[in-house]
């Protein structure tokens, strides 16, 4: 939830369950913003060779605390035929910039999938909240 206690709504008026629109409010809501917070990178790691209507992924979501600490929100997520299921959902409330690079990079290197199939969303760069929610709006 952004500051204020209310969700994002990204997803405009016609959000089908399952749609794209709806799996993005779904992570928003997994990683609530407090004053002071924003997000920071999102990684989506995509199994290659999955059938036509169904993938399987792992999410990386984190946000920056007014302090500079981050957070993170790790899952794994199936999607087939409009309905997403998350499972093994590890929270890790503080962590530094340092230590969050150290994770993804071994991500990187230990995962089993070409690199095209690992795909960062930089939010760090962007000035507002705001501004982030309209990059995530595009994305879906």
């Amino acid at each position: 939830m952004v500051q204020g206690g209310q969700a994002p709504d990204t997803a405009g008026d016609a959000a089908q369950p399952g749609a794209p629109e709806e799996e993005s409010r779904e992570d928003l809501l997994l990683m609530r913003l407090g004053p002071g917070e924003r997000f920071y990178k999102f990684y989506i790691v995509s199994e290659p060779g999955v059938p036509p209507g169904q993938r399987v992924e792992h999410r990386i979501l984190s946000k920056e605390h007014a302090d500079g600490s981050l957070e993170m929100i790790s899952y794994n997520a199936w999607i087939a035929n409009g309905h997403s299921e998350k499972s093994d959902v590890i929270r890790v409330p503080s962590l530094s910039k340092a230590q969050f690079d150290q994770l993804v990079t071994r991500v990187r290197t230990k995962t089993d999938v070409p690199p095209e199939a690992i795909r960062e969303i930089d939010l760090s760069r962007c000035g507002t909240v705001e501004e982030q929610l309209r990059v995530l709006s595009r994305l879906a």
